[in-house]
This record gives C-alpha cells, structure tokens and sequence, in this order.
C-alpha cells in the first residue's frame, strides 16, 4: 500500500510534482495544504485538505510524508520556513526524483529535494535540502548546490561549481567549471557566469566582474 503524502503550496511547482509524484507510483497523494483560510487548490483530482494551521492534526491522522511544492522566486525564506515548522512536528520529506531524471549513484542528495523531468546530476555532486532541480537541469560532476536553492529549467553548472544556500540559477544559465554562487545570490536567466559571485549578489549576461 503506497503512503500518503501531503503537498504544501499551489502554483506550476506543486503540480509538476504532481505528475512526478504520480509516475514514482509510491505515494498517495492526499491533498493540498495552503497558507491561510480561503485559498484553495484543485488538481487532477486533489483537492485542498487544510491549511499551515492544520498540519499538526494532518500529521496525527496518520500522514507522515510531506513535500514543499512551492517555488523560489520570492519564497526563499518561506520555503526554510515552512521546512522547519514540518520538522518540528515529525513529517519526513523524501527526495522526490522524475523517472525520467539521471543520477549518478554517488550523488549525496539531503531530503527534501525535487529532481525534474530530464535533469542530471552527475558523480560525486552533493546536493543540500529541499533542493530543487528543474527540468532538463544540468549539475555536473563534483557540484555542490547549498540548501533551498533552485537550478531552474535547462540550466547548466559546469565541473565543481559551488552553489550557496538560498540561491538561484536562472532558466539556461551556465555557470563555468570551479566558480562559486554566493548565499541568496540571483544569476539571471540565459547568463554565463565566468567568476565567483559574492553572497547577495544578482548579476546577469556575460558576468566577467561585479558591481556593488
């Protein structure tokens, strides 16, 4: 018997974990939880169970699993935030991976983490909490990527990059082989980061030096 597994938040992200989730064939998927009163999710054929308020009798009704269906772009700090409170009552949050996604088995993947459809994750990488990696995402041998951060769709981190926490790596950006993204730093979409960039940081384009 598959168990039952809640998702928190609405959006594309939580459904695209949706389809994923379906095809592992592993969970029930018993709802959606939302962060307040009123609002309401349905897809396919969830619907919404509660609210951030409910997650404790959730978890006493016997289910055990949850899973963080909310995206990066202005969630960074809600996202940890969310993680901690699950936690702090018991839910355990598995790594959800795409069928379709490659792995290498050596990759240290924390829970938590979302791998999309196509992406791959090449030897040795290390990857932090509720990571996500979204379709057709490419971390490359040797990577490490800090938690809550997000390696957005046909992304590329070349050869022992090191990606901070809360970052993000935006659509089709590359980030050459031994460069490191700083903490709650941005690398805009379609960039080709060429150096280091420093915590807090957002740069785009051909990103050579940085600017204060």
């Amino acid at each position: 018997m598959s168990e039952r597994i809640i998702l928190l938040g609405a959006g594309g992200h939580a459904r695209s974990m949706v389809d994923t989730i379906e095809a592992l064939g592993r969970y029930e998927i018993a709802g959606f939880v939302m962060p307040e009163q009123g609002m309401e999710m349905s897809f396919r054929s969830y619907h919404t169970i509660g609210t951030d308020h409910d997650l404790r009798e959730i978890y006493s009704a016997g289910i055990r699993k949850a899973c963080i269906g909310i995206g990066y772009l202005g969630r960074k700090d809600v996202r940890r935030r969310v993680y901690e409170s699950l936690k702090e009552i018991g839910f355990e949050m598995p790594n959800i991976i795409d069928n379709t996604a490659v792995i290498a088995s050596d990759v240290k993947l924390d829970e938590g983490c979302f791998i999309g459809k196509k992406a791959v994750v090449n030897t040795n990488a290390q990857i932090g909490k509720c990571v996500i990696v979204n379709t057709g995402a490419i971390i490359e041998h040797d990577c490490c990527v800090g938690d809550f951060s997000h390696i957005s769709v046909g992304s590329t981190l070349c050869g022992e990059v090191c990606v901070g926490e809360h970052a993000m790596i935006g659509a089709n950006a590359t980030v050459i082989q031994g460069r490191s993204i700083g903490n709650n730093s941005i690398v805009g979409a379609n960039s080709t980061v060429l150096i280091d960039v420093e915590d807090d940081m957002k740069v785009y384009g051909i990103v050579k030096e940085q600017h204060w």
